[in-house]
């Protein structure tokens, strides 16, 4: 009985509908109860019902009570709640609260809570919570998330307010508090309904928001942060050269004076993108702009799904097969951009198209076939393979058949395929790093030390605003990797917002930058794809660069500031006495003119290690 008084007092959060949000503006913090804010605003008392609900974990979850003594602080009693482990989805670590009220469709719910770090989870950043409220007549339906918001260090109320979409005997809240181990302080929560007071045209800015600093920031986004002159000084370093373009008359002596144009026309460093195989062979208006902008902003594609085993095989529809893989690669040859592969093995039956029934001889047997089929198709037209997606995070498989039994399919790789790349992938390393990030290490150590040859190491960087990790932890993550000695490769960026909220909108736009500016300044990464690069063809269509109009989106923008702006030489140059001119360029390649006494003359290079000298002879 006692956890269920205490159960009155606590958390519920961000319910959704045709309105929704927390909102922090101008309400300062406020001792009185909920229904005396609410009075005092305008209610009427008896609209306002308060909602009861159960407590209880689902997880990982340690929670523990303690009294309050802040005489400023409207409640007494309040909870600590511990994620004892990292977990591999933020749902698999959750409190969550049953409610005992049935509520109908049209019905105005607010609550308020309080919220506050108790300092003790990850030292990169403040502890992270996300809210959701779900019908157990449709448990797949999230009715909207909550914000992801990082918990300060002192309390804060946060108010939230929704008209319910839709009638329910039996709902609930869910609190996400998974990914990692993280500890913070809930108090002071308390829920009503106030019934048709929207549909009654109640003015709902007369509800009460919240003053607060945007906490959507992150260590490290500040302009002048330190970290910046580091980056700077490293990508001179290691992604810049030096070209020197000799000018000489057609008797081979220096003419001085000669305009020099240096045109960047394609970066050495690749910058690439999933694409579908469908979209770069396909007839639709949007197909034909989807090509343009492949060809125009990207160095380098992964295909997203039709290398995979079940589309390949015909599972996935229409839309997926061997012959489109086979032309898109056609197509993508004749625009000079190479393609990498994803993924030879996934370690589940789905993935793989094996089942539970199967002795483990069977599984092993049917996955170097459908191992197998791919490469003797694409062998020698793919720059690298994702040979082992997901090795520690999915191991349906490999747990039935034994890791010992992979090594075959790595060996079956590099014979089938001898000159492209063999990588492995995983995800949740650099997004939220926590106890995933030890098990890939000893992993990939075991997979060397027995001889497989692995020869670059995938990171998949699905970000959202709950994982942002700041730029120097990054470093740090990858300077751990970089100890193997292999490549290291960002092979699926995104980052997910809700972009009804403009400080999502500045955080996916700053930490887009900044993330590609730690990983371009890290001398082991060699190469950077986003997954995916337009709303119309992208599993989360919020973290797109462009809109489905088209139209580039403020992370897009900041990624074509650094790639096609701050990142790309172009240069009018005069040679001196000695007919020479000379710069620093990003590496890759360039077209050279040069014009002197009506005369010009041309060349085309490449500027790589060690730099280059060209010479250009007008005669």
């Amino acid at each position: 009985m006692k956890k269920r008084r205490i159960a009155r007092f606590f958390l519920f959060a961000a319910l959704f509908g045709v309105f929704s949000g927390v909102v922090f503006s101008g309400e300062q913090a406020s001792p009185a109860g909920l229904k005396e804010l609410l009075m005092a605003r305008g209610f009427n008392p008896r609209d306002i019902r308060r909602v009861r609900a159960n407590f209880r974990t689902v997880g990982p979850v340690e929670v523990t009570y303690f009294t309050v003594d802040e005489p400023d602080l409207p409640f007494r009693k309040a909870m600590r709640v511990k994620t004892l482990a990292a977990t591999e989805l933020p749902w698999h670590a959750q409190i969550r609260w049953d409610a005992q009220q049935p509520v109908k469709k049209g019905e105005l719910i607010f609550a308020r809570l309080w919220l506050r770090s108790s300092l003790k989870g990850d030292i990169q950043r403040a502890p992270i919570t996300n809210l959701l409220i779900k019908r157990k007549e449709d448990t797949g339906q999230a009715l909207q998330k909550g914000r992801h918001r990082p918990v300060t260090e002192e309390w804060h109320p946060y108010y939230y307010y929704a008209v319910m979409p839709a009638a329910s005997r039996d709902w609930y809240l869910e609190f996400h508090i998974g990914y990692y181990e993280q500890e913070f302080e809930v108090g002071g929560v308390e829920i009503v309904n106030l019934g048709n007071a929207a549909r009654a045209g109640v003015d709902l800015s007369l509800l009460p928001v919240t003053e607060t600093e945007n906490a959507l920031t992150y260590p490290g986004q500040e302009a002048d942060a330190p970290w910046r002159q580091v980056a700077e000084e490293r990508i001179r370093e290691i992604r810049m050269a030096k070209l020197v373009v000799e000018v000489v008359d057609g008797e081979g002596r220096p003419l001085p004076g000669a305009e020099v144009k240096v045109e960047m026309k394609r970066h050495a460093f690749p910058f690439g993108t999933a694409v579908t195989a469908q979209r770069l062979t396909g007839n639709q208006p949007d197909d034909e702009k989807y090509r343009q902008v492949v060809k125009e902003r990207f160095n380098r594609v992964v295909f997203e799904n039709d290398l995979k085993t079940p589309p390949w095989f015909g599972r996935w529809g229409k839309n997926y097969g061997k012959e489109k893989v086979l032309k898109a690669l056609d197509w993508l040859d004749e625009q000079g951009i190479p393609a990498r592969g994803h993924t030879l093995f996934w370690a589940t039956h789905e993935h793989m198209l094996t089942d539970t029934g199967m002795l483990g001889r069977e599984v092993k047997s049917t996955v170097e076939a459908r191992i197998r089929d791919r490469l003797t198709t694409v062998a020698g037209r793919l720059v690298e393979w994702d040979v082992h997606n997901h090795p520690e995070m999915f191991t349906e498989i490999t747990d039935y058949i034994g890791w010992e039994a992979t090594l075959d399919f790595w060996r079956l790789a590099r014979e089938l395929d001898p000159q492209t790349r063999l990588a492995i992938n995983e995800g949740s390393i650099l997004p939220f790093p926590h106890q995933l990030m030890e098990k890939y290490k000893k992993r990939i150590s075991w997979l060397l030390a027995k001889g497989a040859p692995v020869e670059a190491i995938g990171f998949m960087s699905h970000f959202s605003t709950t994982t942002v990790t700041p730029p120097e932890r990054i470093w740090e993550i990858l300077d751990e990797f970089a100890k193997f000695g292999l490549p290291l490769v960002i092979t699926e960026f995104d980052m997910d917002i809700d972009d009804r909220h403009p400080e999502e909108v500045q955080l996916q736009a700053d930490f887009t930058r900044d993330f590609l500016i730690a990983v371009f300044s890290h001398p082991a990464v060699d190469s950077f794809l986003s997954w995916g690069f337009w709303a119309g063809q992208h599993w989360k269509p919020e973290a797109a660069f462009y809109d489905k109009e088209w139209n580039l989106r403020p992370h897009g923008r900041a990624y074509m500031d650094l790639v096609f702006g701050e990142w790309w030489t172009n240069e009018a140059l005069t040679t001196d006495e000695d007919g020479k001119a000379g710069l620093y360029g990003f590496k890759g390649e360039y077209t050279i003119t040069a014009a002197a006494n009506g005369r010009t003359a041309g060349a085309e290079i490449e500027l790589g290690d060690g730099g280059t000298t060209v010479q250009l002879e007008i005669k």
